[in-house]
């Protein structure tokens, strides 16, 4: 991700993760210490209060962070180079922290809510969301050249028995709102 107007690299996740004021130090990994060493960047700008502005993007220090040039996605082939508006029965995927590479298909786009359900043609032995997700990006099922779709913010809540959803925000509201772009 990079500013629109300074053209700077950032980090995007989701707001829940960077609850901290702006200007706030992000460190990875989360389990280490606040120290220069472990700081990849500051909290640059946070979306409002609410589940449909769960997003935010900080400024990379590029001294102790690589960026990624290619604006690819860990574990997939291809870089980021657009955007789609999500769309009822779209077939999409992400690399998730906890799950690791799943697959959905779009069930319901209401109210800046984009609902995301398991695509039985892929099945995966993990769910399609859990904690520490958070801050993945949904993007087209193509092997190559795929365009995001929408930004993961949660799944459905652990231990009920609720049938396996994920639930995320549309992108091109993200880059809207966090004046961002690929």
């Amino acid at each position: 991700m990079y500013d629109k107007k300074t053209n700077k690299p950032l980090g995007l996740t989701n707001r829940h993760i960077l609850n901290k004021q702006i200007g706030y130090s992000v460190i990875q990994p989360a389990t280490k210490s606040r120290t220069s060493k472990y700081v990849i960047g500051n909290i640059l700008r946070k979306g409002r209060s609410g589940k449909q502005n769960d997003f935010a993007v900080f400024e990379i220090n590029i001294n102790n962070r690589q960026i990624d040039k290619e604006n690819s996605i860990y574990g997939l082939t291809g870089k980021i180079t657009d955007y789609v508006e999500p769309k009822e029965g779209m077939k999409v995927q992400k690399v998730g922290q906890r799950t690791g590479h799943t697959f959905g298909i779009i069930q319901k786009v209401k109210n800046n809510t984009v609902t995301i359900i398991p695509n039985p043609d892929k099945p995966t032995s993990n769910e399609i969301s859990r904690g520490g997700d958070s801050g993945s990006l949904w993007v087209t099922d193509e092997e190559v050249n795929f365009k995001a779709v929408a930004l993961h913010r949660a799944g459905e809540p652990d231990g009920h028995n609720y049938k396996d959803k994920a639930f995320a925000i549309p992108i091109k509201r993200v880059l809207n709102a966090l004046q961002i772009k690929f």
